[in-house]
């Protein structure tokens, strides 16, 4: 019975510590590692996570800025790497024939597929309150019901770049409640309108989607007053950075906020 107990603890303390310094060779996971993870456990995430365009969470001294070579890694001998679906492939099959614990994370483009994102990061990390919170959280979300009270959204990012169906922005707005007007026009994934469009359609919300540092609701008055009666009237909204590159992040946020937005619009006709 002592045999049984003490095999038992060997394995649960082997695999309480087998995770104690994990690497990413993808940006999405890099900022899941520093995120949710606390810093001591992180051992390596990509170069691209030093720009403050893409990292939010502090980047730790000690955590090796890496760019996607197998070899980077041996050094650090870290006991879990992570891995995107299509990145650092060729360093991903060195590492794991050298023996290294390499795991594929799903990329995600909707949130069925978040959600199947977030389940692999949950069986591969383990307990880890943030993820879990996340995930329970979109979860309840898509649980409810569309509502039946919709209003009308139109997404306006730099360059005037709009965003239709088969896009994650576009399954945000249609479950918080919102037609899409791009799709509606026929836009499929991306496309661009005028600002003398956007007036014309007359959408309730102006979603904004960042990239350029002027990019913003005082920005596009200065270009076309009419636009400023959105920010004056509280009918704009805009789309957090992280959900072009990570969205697991902040998906379950924007669906909650979307719908109170939409709640707030109808409320108010």
């Amino acid at each position: 019975m002592k045999k049984i107990f003490l095999l038992a603890f060997l394995l649960l303390s082997t695999n309480a510590t087998a995770q104690n310094r994990i690497a990413s060779l993808n940006l999405c996971l890099d900022q899941i590692l520093l995120n949710w993870l606390p810093p001591q456990k992180i051992a390596s995430v990509t170069w691209l996570s030093a720009d403050d365009h893409y990292r939010k969470a502090p980047l730790p001294e000690h955590v090796y800025l890496n760019r996607g070579r197998a070899e980077e890694l041996l050094q650090l001998d870290p006991d879990l790497i992570l891995v995107g679906q299509f990145g650092a492939q060729r360093a991903a099959a060195r590492l794991r024939n050298l023996g290294f614990n390499v795991v594929a994370i799903p990329d995600a483009y909707s949130l069925d597929q978040l959600l199947d994102q977030l389940s692999a990061l949950e069986e591969t990390l383990g307990h880890n309150a943030p993820l879990e919170k996340q995930k329970q959280k979109l979860a309840e979300l898509l649980a409810q019901p569309v509502p039946r009270a919709r209003a009308s959204a139109l997404i306006l990012s730099a360059n005037n770049i709009t965003y239709g169906s088969g896009m994650l922005e576009h399954q945000l707005l249609e479950r918080a409640g919102f037609a899409n007007l791009a799709a509606k026009q026929g836009v499929e994934r991306l496309g661009r309108v005028s600002l003398e469009e956007v007036v014309a359609a007359q959408p309730d919300l102006l979603v904004l989607y960042g990239g350029e540092k002027d990019f913003a609701i005082a920005h596009l008055a200065a270009r076309h007053p009419v636009l400023k009666t959105y920010l004056d009237s509280g009918r704009v909204y805009t789309l957090p950075a992280e959900l072009g590159f990570c969205p697991a992040l902040v998906a379950a946020d924007v669906l909650q906020q979307l719908t109170e937005k939409r709640k707030s619009l109808v409320e108010q006709r």
